[in-house]
């Protein structure tokens, strides 16, 4: 026999014989193999499957609803040993495993891409026959411009893919159903709306969001809002409407007049003050909180001088909308009629300012400075008063936080040294089973405030974020309805509403955390992209298009 050519050195000895030997040969050693870790729940199958198809291999209808059975921490099993591309100045939104209280903002330093998870637009909601998803809750999961929802007789919404002989019926390749994305129907719809703001060719776009990845977006402020000062004279709230008692309601031409924050002499001192703060009305950064349930076209100006960041919005901008969040919004191919989308905002914006001076009464309550900052004082305008408040954000550095100071807006004086914002809901065609001026008198107001809120989300939601920022201690919504539905000159005013602004926050499934992680996250882009020096951007919401957009403007731009 001859000698064998296997080496028994490498084995352990006999004195010490349990277990592995220390020396590991070097044929044996694996260096730099990728290691996945896995958590707990997942299975366990073969040790290499190489028969497992990668995702983008699948059919598309199989990437949609594949459900991937190995997971490791979040991650696919088809890309566990994928190599990522080097993304430094890039942090990611948001993974399936992120508890929803940890901070998440989006990050400049990528242009026109921004990561994300699952767009869920406040849950999902409950189910409502011919609406689709009840509330504002409906996944969008951002296939939109998949859908086209031109026939069926389903229970609401769109159905992707059912075909023909659906067992949700209809003719036609989409048909309605109940599982659909409510807010595509509103997009369509609104394509043909006009751009809040003409874009000009030689503004360089920066930066493009998609609506959806602001979902997943949270900064939890810490502090709570700390009022610096309050400035004006307010008139006492009157509380007859809230009786529900039908009266007509008086047409008042007051106004508030248009104060942006650039021009706040409040805001300006504190501006001097505080190095690299951040300065807005709230009616701006509600506007960007609620980006998410916005459908019509919109733009907020974001300018910096001398190390302080302005949000403002251009005069004559802050229009208040019409069933702007409804399955079928108000359009203006007819712009003659008195129900033209445009000619309703009209109306609603005269609406509130006289629901407004309707309810007060002549008795006035002084704040910490009778005057207002603003001069002259108008005898056109309202009594109004202002209160200004600091928020800060957390930015990694105790030390350092991103100090906002927010202007916020007063209507009325309450009993109890409260603070109330005052606003109202139009109906403008109403049918037998939902006309305000009957039903609300006879108690169905949970319904009637149910089906305002799915028709005008966003409008409320801003409300509530506007009463939310300025640390206000009530809400009141108005339900003002035409005397006669052909004639949108004259109202009757069936009543009145309180909320406590944290409680319908909650209830309408507003997050402050959402709102404050779109400001900062915002904010971050901006000032990546603008650099040191002053600059002014443009953040455009355009009409059917489900994204931000964030162009650079030149300095002199809307000054005029």
């Amino acid at each position: 026999m001859g000698k064998l050519s296997f080496d028994f050195s490498e084995l352990p000895g006999t004195a010490d014989p349990w277990g592995p030997s220390d020396k590991v040969p070097v044929t044996f050693q694996f260096n730099d193999v990728p290691y996945a870790p896995f958590s707990k729940t997942d299975k366990l199958g073969k040790v290499a499957d190489w028969q497992q198809a990668k995702e983008e291999d699948l059919p598309r209808r199989y990437q949609e609803r594949r459900r991937d059975q190995y997971h490791a921490y979040g991650a696919s099993a088809a890309k566990l040993f994928g190599a990522e591309a080097n993304e430094e100045d890039f942090s990611i939104v948001d993974t399936n495993t992120q508890p929803e209280s940890k901070q998440t903002v989006l990050r400049g330093g990528r242009r026109g891409q921004m990561r994300g998870g699952r767009a869920d637009n406040g849950g999902r909601g409950g189910r409502a026959r011919g609406g689709g998803a009840a509330g504002n809750g409906w996944r969008d999961n951002g296939r939109n411009e998949r859908y086209d929802g031109r026939s069926g007789n389903g229970r609401g919404g769109n159905n992707w893919n059912n075909r023909g002989n659906s067992r949700w019926g209809g003719r036609g390749r989409y048909n309605n159903s109940r599982y659909a994305s409510r807010y595509y129907n509103r997009e369509e719809q609104n394509k043909d709306r006009s751009p809040s703001v003409k874009v000009e060719s030689d503004w360089p776009l920066v930066s493009e969001i998609e609506l959806n990845k602001l979902t997943k977006l949270n900064l939890i402020v810490k502090k709570a809002a700390e009022t610096i000062s309050t400035y004006g004279t307010l008139n006492v709230y009157n509380k007859k409407f809230e009786l529900f008692r039908p009266e007509p309601m008086k047409q008042s031409k007051r106004s508030t007049p248009h104060h942006p924050a650039t021009k706040d002499p409040v805001l300006q001192k504190l501006a001097s003050q505080e190095e690299g703060g951040v300065f807005a009305t709230d009616s701006v950064l509600a506007q960007l909180m609620c980006a998410v349930r916005s459908a019509y076209s919109w733009d907020i100006i974001v300018t910096k001088r001398n190390g302080s960041i302005y949000f403002d919005r251009r005069p004559g901008t802050d229009r208040i909308e019409v069933d702007e969040n409804s399955q079928t919004p108000p359009t203006d191919e007819k712009k003659d009629s008195i129900d033209s989308a445009t000619n309703l905002s009209e109306e609603a914006t005269a609406v509130n300012r006289s629901f407004i001076a309707s309810s007060i009464t002549t008795a006035t309550h002084e704040l910490e400075h009778s005057e207002t900052p603003f001069e002259p004082n108008s005898k056109a305008s309202f009594n109004t008063g202002y209160k200004y408040v600091k928020y800060s954000l957390p930015t990694g550095d105790d030390e350092h936080p991103l100090n906002v100071f927010v202007r916020s807006q007063a209507d009325a004086y309450q009993a109890g040294d409260k603070l109330v914002s005052v606003n109202a809901l139009t109906q403008y065609n109403p049918s037998a089973s939902d006309d305000w001026k009957t039903k609300l008198v006879t108690g169905s107001r949970g319904v009637i405030f149910a089906s305002e809120l799915k028709k005008n989300n966003n409008r409320i939601a801003r409300w509530t974020a506007q009463a939310m920022l300025g640390d206000l201690d009530a809400l009141k919504i108005g339900f003002v309805s035409r005397k006669i539905p052909t004639n949108n000159t004259k109202h009757v005013v069936v009543g009145a509403l309180t909320f406590a602004p944290a409680v319908l926050s909650a209830q309408i499934r507003l997050s402050m955390g959402n709102g404050w992680g779109i400001i900062k996250s915002l904010i971050d882009i901006i000032d990546h992209e603008g650099g040191d020096g002053d600059y002014k951007f443009l953040i455009f919401r355009a009409p059917g298009i489900p994204k931000l957009s964030i162009y650079r403007l030149p300095l002199d731009a809307f000054e005029d």
